[in-house]
């Protein structure tokens, strides 16, 4: 005599109910939905390391520069911006083609773009860039750093050189006051964190004279 089998289970033989098993579809789309954000941070958050990292090594290219450069005096100077999008830098005589452009990528032996694909600014004092007299230790830059665009309080001053990275948004038109000031093509550039109250993300480094000078010293380029 053959034993009935018995039927295979259901779910709600097992004890879920339509009711049951919505409420668990809802909680693993909420938990896939949660993931989705902290991925695009960690990926936003990663950009911003990567290019800060690029930001440093510019800056450590253009002491080199500096230091294995010498103008026609024999005093170190630094590069002028490219102009012209080919990576070079741009002079007419010993003097920069203009004091702010794009940076010389491939005069310095760097990559040409930031994180987000977008090419670096970059911006130099004209006594700190002339190939045929090169700068002192009583050589003085041009630009500043400040907290705002109406530069109440300066980060830093005198400075050499500035470098400029547009952030996630690029040179997408600004609407940003601090961002427009730092597109304007004066001295004065702007830099602080990110804020939820604005959409400023660019990221501003540059070269201090005291250590500029210091590191010359010591490669024995000044005085």
């Amino acid at each position: 005599m053959k034993r009935a089998v018995p039927p295979a289970p259901t779910l709600a033989m097992c004890g879920f109910t339509l009711t049951e098993m919505a409420v668990v579809l809802v909680i693993v789309a909420l938990l896939i939905g949660g993931m989705i954000l902290p991925l695009s941070t960690q990926m936003d958050l990663r950009n911003v390391a990567e290019t800060r990292k690029q930001l440093s090594d510019i800056v450590e290219a253009l002491y080199g520069f500096a230091a294995s450069h010498p103008a026609s005096d024999g005093r170190p100077y630094l590069p002028c911006p490219d102009t012209d999008g080919d990576g070079i830098e741009n002079r007419s005589g010993g003097s920069c083609a203009n004091q702010e452009g794009k940076l010389p990528w491939s005069t310095l032996g760097l990559g040409r773009q930031d994180a987000w694909g977008n090419p670096f600014r970059y911006r130099v004092t004209a006594s700190f860039s002339n190939s045929m007299t090169g700068f002192t230790l009583l050589t003085g830059g041009d630009m500043r750093v400040c907290t705002t665009g109406a530069c109440i309080a300066t980060l830093g001053t005198q400075l050499p050189a500035v470098i400029l990275s547009t952030g996630k948004n690029g040179l997408a038109t600004p609407t940003d006051a601090d961002e427009l000031a730092n597109l304007d093509g004066n001295t004065d550039f702007v830099m602080h964190d990110s804020t939820n109250a604005t959409s400023f993300d660019d990221q501003v480094v540059w070269l201090p004279p005291t250590i500029l000078f210091n590191r010359m010293v010591t490669a024995g380029r000044l005085p």
